[in-house]
């Protein structure tokens, strides 16, 4: 009888195989990992500067509904729209401009001009700016993005 030899390849062909398998799924896995932290640290961030940018919104908004209660009483109190202007600019002798910071880099910047309205429940200021002004440049995070586990 005569016996017939079989090559060993075929078993080490499939554990290769399966080597190989096991092997690019642990590095998928990685990557996605990787990349999961990095949209993680990214949305934390621009959760962060959305809320300090609204928190400053907040705080203009605040200040045009004080400034213009003050408004309103310099109206009641004026007899002219000149007597009202001139009020206004005792009062106010300073810009109606408003800073407001948003983060190290940024500040809200506000400015308003006085608004002499036809009847009392008319507008007493208009708007002219509601900008953002980087005061700083920001510092660029220039590292290499590495596999990290916090």
């Amino acid at each position: 009888m005569e016996t017939k030899k079989r090559s060993g390849s075929s078993i080490g062909a499939s554990s290769l195989l399966v080597i190989v398998v096991v092997v690019s799924l642990v590095c998928f896995a990685a990557l996605s990992i990787t990349s999961a932290s990095a949209d993680l640290r990214l949305s934390q961030k621009l959760a962060e500067r959305t809320s300090t940018y609204y928190t400053a919104c907040n705080e203009a908004q605040n200040t045009l509904k004080s400034l213009s209660t003050s408004f309103s009483s310099i109206y009641k109190d004026s007899i002219s729209e000149d007597d009202y202007n001139q009020k206004i600019k005792k009062s106010f002798s300073d810009s109606l401009t408003f800073s407001y910071p948003i983060n190290e880099n940024q500040i809200l910047q506000v400015s308003v001009s006085p608004l002499y309205p036809e009847d009392p429940s008319g507008d007493f200021l208009q708007i002219t700016s509601w900008q953002i002004i980087n005061i700083a440049s920001p510092e660029l995070d220039e590292s290499l993005p590495v596999f990290q586990i916090e």
